[in-house]
């Protein structure tokens, strides 16, 4: 048995109630490491080309690593599946207690097929596996179902992953939520976990952690990332920022350096933006910080709305959820920015993704491509709080206007035409992240975040385009609380499994290998009705314009720096100028399985 891993997955069908143990498999363990790597192995095996993601052939894979749960940062957990927001690879990312708890009751993840007759949620305890009634739980929020799963199983330490009522109404961004704040939420595995009409999944192991091959090597690069996180370097840099402020502070950051993404990408920069950032939140609203299992950065800092119409609003805003649905809207109301997160955060909806969708909207509210009346009477100014939060619950609850947009991009720009998909701020139908595309991207060097956006195997997206990011999505490592170079994490990896893998060539070969089978995926499955690549990898008009003003005054990305970036990827990562892996590619990494499915769909 490799060390750090539990030795199987629980695979579940909902159809009939059945569970049954899928071991792990060694040889795809060795290739694919674990988390987001062997759950796109599984999936790729387990399932059939172009199922329907609302059918119960679509698998929703939650998967942990071998490092999980062995250090902070390491609670990370990966979800997998064929998305109903872009019908490509759908793949979503979270934190908190839930996976190490996971691996403590012996399983290295959870696999679920088919579709339950009715709501229903899974206790897993230890050896201990039950499908349990959650009619009385359906249509609760996540924090009162995380509340009352625990009060009914009688156990406070039991984890909860569950869906909120976006999810049970089948919105194609929602998210799965752990703990009420540690959110998976982009291209819409709420949704999927909501067809399965699976509430929620709790948790609780008591085994320990998986024996490792070098515990002592373990324990000492685990010393190792703790002790950076808390030196004296570190505190005086990121760290010591998060630690402060939280993620809050990249709205001043961002805009100083001229890549926020103010009034649906309009401009880079904005006078009023220090009105949300971290030194503002912490004055007026900071409750606590919270942490991941053994992590000491405490980046999730949870606030509250102490006075006015909004009072009693309490969430864990984040960058990316904040920026999409604040700067924008333009809304600079920090209660705003917290009554609205806190409704996504609620309702288990991806605030990042509804941010772009409501951005677009007032956009076209602006040009008169929306009348109020098709907005069922909101006046969707910009920076309009009320407007803003009462369309997220529309989104979230399928109401009125809001049963359009929350099918996503995909599905609601060709009904509504007049040239707003010029700015639809997105690509392959998933929003773009809280950063400017001109600008370049600080770990992905040397591409464009345009580039990047339009490249992602999951659509516009800011993860998930590096092999540092497939790697750190593999191991289940924080790429953000991080105390470890990439060589350190390896090392570590080898400690837990003993494995001999070696830095930069087996990094190098292994995030390409990761990536180069979730862009196989895709085009196994038509690459989202749009063949070859190549047509599908592009941005919208908007992304092309020159900034005015600030920071960013005079930047621009034009669409000839884009292609060029866009082929050089292509290139650097082994594809032909459509976007299609080489066979010689896929065959240097392993990946020659997949040639009868790529063929079929026309790849080559």
């Amino acid at each position: 048995m490799i060390g750090g891993y539990a030795g199987k997955h629980v695979e579940i069908d909902l159809t009939n109630g059945s569970f049954k143990g899928v071991p792990l498999d060694e040889w795809a363990a060795k290739t694919f490491i674990g988390g987001q790597g062997y759950a796109n192995w599984l999936l790729w095996k387990m399932t059939n080309p172009n199922i329907d993601p609302f059918s119960g052939d679509n698998l929703l894979i939650i998967s942990t690593g071998p490092i999980t749960g062995l250090a902070g940062g390491t609670d990370r957990g990966d979800i997998t599946f064929k998305s109903p927001l872009t019908d490509l690879w759908g793949n979503s990312q979270f934190g908190g207690f839930w996976c190490s708890e996971l691996k403590y009751a012996g399983y290295d993840g959870v696999i679920l097929r088919g579709i339950a007759e009715k709501p229903v949620y899974l206790w897993i305890n230890d050896d201990d596996l039950e499908v349990r009634d959650a009619q009385h739980i359906w249509g609760k929020g996540v924090a009162e179902t995380d509340q009352m799963i625990k009060e009914e199983l009688n156990d406070p330490f039991v984890r909860v992953l569950c869906i909120g009522p976006a999810g049970e109404k089948l919105c194609r961004e929602a998210s799965v939520v752990q703990n009420a704040q540690h959110f998976a939420a982009r291209t819409g595995g709420g949704a999927v976990m909501g067809c399965k009409k699976v509430k929620a999944i709790a948790v609780r192991g008591t085994k320990g952690m998986p024996p490792l091959a070098d515990p002592d090597e373990c324990f000492r690069i685990s010393e190792i990332d703790l002790k950076t996180k808390w030196s004296e370097r570190s505190m005086h840099r990121r760290m010591y920022r998060w630690l402060k402020f939280g993620p809050q502070a990249s709205h001043v950051e961002r805009a100083d350096h001229g890549v926020g993404i103010f009034k649906n990408f309009s401009e880079g920069d904005h006078p009023d933006v220090p009105l949300l950032g971290g030194p503002r939140q912490l004055r007026m609203n900071r409750v606590r910080d919270d942490s991941c299992t053994y992590c000491p950065v405490g980046c999730i800092h949870a606030s509250l709305v102490r006075s006015g119409p909004m009072k009693g609003a309490y969430a864990h805003p984040k960058w990316d959820s904040t920026a999409n649905t604040t700067q924008q809207t333009l809304m600079f109301d920090i209660n705003g920015m917290i009554y609205c997160n806190a409704i996504c955060n609620d309702m288990g909806m991806d605030a990042e993704g509804v941010g772009n969708t409501i951005a677009w909207a007032m956009e076209c509210y602006e040009r008169g491509l929306l009348s109020q009346d098709e907005l069922d009477g909101l006046d969707l100014t910009w920076g309009n709080v009320e407007a803003i939060a009462k369309l997220i619950w529309k989104i979230c609850r399928r109401e009125g206007i809001g049963d359009l947009l929350a099918d996503g991009f995909n599905r609601f720009l060709p009904k509504t035409g007049k040239g707003s998909e010029d700015f639809a701020m997105q690509s392959k139908g998933c929003g773009f992240g809280g950063y400017q595309p001109y600008a370049w991207h600080t770990f992905g060097a040397p591409y464009r975040w345009g580039v990047l956006y339009s490249v992602n195997d999951i659509g516009g997206h800011h993860n998930t385009a590096s092999e540092s990011g497939y790697w750190g999505n593999s191991l289940t490592y924080c790429t953000f609380a991080t105390g470890l170079t990439d060589k350190m994490k390896l090392e570590l990896l080898n400690a837990a499994t003993g494995y001999e893998l070696s830095y930069p060539e087996d990094w190098s070969l292994y995030g390409r290998r990761f990536m180069m089978l979730a862009r196989s995926y895709n085009i196994r499955e038509g690459y989202g009705g749009v063949m070859p690549p190549s047509k599908a990898d592009v941005l919208p008009k908007k992304a092309f314009k020159k900034f005015t003003y600030g920071a960013a005054e005079g930047e621009q990305m034009t669409v000839n720096d884009w292609l060029n970036g866009r082929l050089q990827w292509y290139k650097d990562h082994g594809c032909d100028e459509r976007g299609i892996p080489t066979k010689e590619t896929l065959r240097n990494l392993g990946l020659d399985f997949v040639f009868n499915d790529m063929e079929k769909a026309g790849a080559w």
